[in-house]
């Protein structure tokens, strides 16, 4: 991984500084699957087994115990990390208890589906949910689009309300739902 210092225009490399990192960034470069963000000036990177959290102010990294990736598209509203998946639903990241929490409030949105593919997008500060395969119709597929709304309730809740919620697209079964903007 390199930095860019647009100070000075050019680019630095980050170095490896603890003793798992060097194997997991060098996986990076072998196409193993991996979700990044940036939270709080942090950047995760999310393997299916582990996470890495890289602080550039201090140059340093941080191995994280709970294992934050694995859990489909994500997204950061408000320095909060939301994830969808299939298996897991949506879900929203508590950096200071390590764990992950799910969304109380969207008991109006559909179940997902084994079929479904969940993807996530900031929608000007609220969570636009897309999700394919909710509605097979014989030959075609329709894309469901949900918009989110949260609200935290202390500091260990977050309410989701649904703000709108209809379907968006219709396209051939056998289309992939790849990335949300």
């Amino acid at each position: 991984m390199e930095v860019f210092d647009p100070k000075t225009q050019t680019w630095e490399p980050v170095l490896c500084r603890l003793p798992v990192l060097c194997p997991l960034l060098a996986n990076i470069r072998n196409n193993i699957k991996l979700n990044s963000t940036v939270i709080e000036g942090r950047i995760y990177y999310m393997f299916e087994s582990t996470t890495l959290a890289y602080h550039p102010k201090e140059d340093k990294w941080e191995a994280i115990r709970e294992r934050m990736g694995g859990l489909g598209s994500c997204c950061v509203i408000d320095k909060v990390l939301y994830c969808g998946s299939v298996s897991q639903g949506l879900k929203w990241y508590d950096t200071k208890k390590h764990n992950w929490v799910n969304i109380k409030g969207l008991e109006v949105l559909p179940k997902f589906t084994s079929y479904d593919s969940v993807k996530l997008a900031d929608y000007g500060g609220t969570l636009a949910v897309f999700s394919k395969n909710m509605y097979y119709v014989s030959k075609e597929t329709r894309v469901w689009c949900a918009v989110i709304v949260f609200e935290r309730r202390g500091n260990d809740e977050i309410w989701g309300t649904v703000e709108w919620f209809d379907t968006v697209l219709t396209v051939p079964n056998f289309y992939s739902l790849v990335c949300a903007l």
